[in-house]
């Protein structure tokens, strides 16, 4: 009997400490609120583009065109979600033309390419915060199944 209990009181405290969610500080969400303009949506969406260094590739040229096809193929098949979308680029000087800091914006002191997407070989990355801060994201290639995912996944 006294196996059993151990066994059960084991079990419950890995599950407890690998179970922990992803939440971000709330000065941090104070911030991105802030920064990023996150008014009253439920999930903030967060399209990065990674440093040229860390793509195998030239990420950054046309990119308007990308934006266009990003927005079209991917966000506009999510379905309706009380979301805002935005676009943030690890490289203010190659993004200079596309910046208009109501949609398009430089990643200020790189905290997300440091907090999130800091890995080299790619090119792109998805991250979605609710409005508690839980968050949920994937680096690479992502499709408009994986964000209803992700937004899913924090409700």
């Amino acid at each position: 009997m006294k196996k059993i209990i151990i066994l059960f009181i084991l079990v419950f405290l890995s599950q407890n400490i690998f179970s922990q969610e992803k939440v971000l500080p709330k000065n941090q969400m104070v911030s991105i609120k802030y920064e990023y303009d996150w008014k009253n949506e439920d999930f903030l969406v967060v399209n990065y583009r990674m440093p040229n260094d860390y793509c195998p590739y030239e990420n950054y040229s046309g990119l308007e065109k990308s934006y266009l096809w990003v927005k079209k193929s991917i966000l506009d098949r999510v379905g309706e979600r009380n979301s805002r979308t935005i676009f943030i680029y690890a490289d203010k000087l190659a993004a200079k033309k596309i910046l208009d800091f109501k949609t398009h914006y430089d990643d200020i002191g790189h905290y997300f390419l440091k907090t999130f997407f800091d890995k080299k070989g790619s090119c792109y990355g998805v991250l979605v915060i609710n409005k508690a801060g839980k968050y949920n994201y994937i680096i690479g290639e992502y499709s408009h199944i994986d964000i209803q995912n992700l937004m899913d996944s924090l409700k």
